[in-house]
């Protein structure tokens, strides 16, 4: 009877192993799989970066910046402009504020991701009229 006690011990202590390694395991798989989850959303937050940074930049200089806009794949619907990507959506509001020196054109890039806000990019270029002499 007793050996029968031992092994019955002894699987019980193989079991609680087992057992742990198993939640142990989990445990590892779950911090990967937030790591990975991590990593891909940094990586869309650096190219939406990058990207609103070239736009702003395409826009300052422009002189047509709906024709610009326009070639680099955007789309007007009510005064906004939005480029659809596989992991973020950059959106672009123009103001465009005349006044009698000239003309002032605020662009604000924007980009979404996930559900919520990742970041606003203001550029503001001031546009002087003709000085009469």
């Amino acid at each position: 009877m007793r050996e029968g006690g031992r092994a019955n011990a002894l699987l019980v202590e193989l079991l609680l192993v087992i057992l742990f390694f198993m939640l142990s395991a989990t445990t590892i798989v779950e911090l990967f799989a937030g790591a990975k989850h991590k990593t891909v959303q940094a990586r869309a937050a650096s190219e939406a970066i990058m990207e609103a940074q070239n736009i702003a930049d395409d826009l300052y200089g422009a002189d047509d910046p709906d024709a610009v806009l326009k070639e680099l794949g955007f789309s007007e619907g009510d005064g906004i402009w939005t480029l659809e990507e596989t992991e973020y959506t950059l959106t672009v509001l123009q103001k465009e504020e005349e006044t009698e020196a000239g003309i002032l054109r605020t662009f604000t890039v924007s980009a979404t991701g996930d559900g919520k806000d990742l970041f606003s990019l203001p550029s503001t270029r001031y546009l002087p009229k003709e000085v009469s002499p």
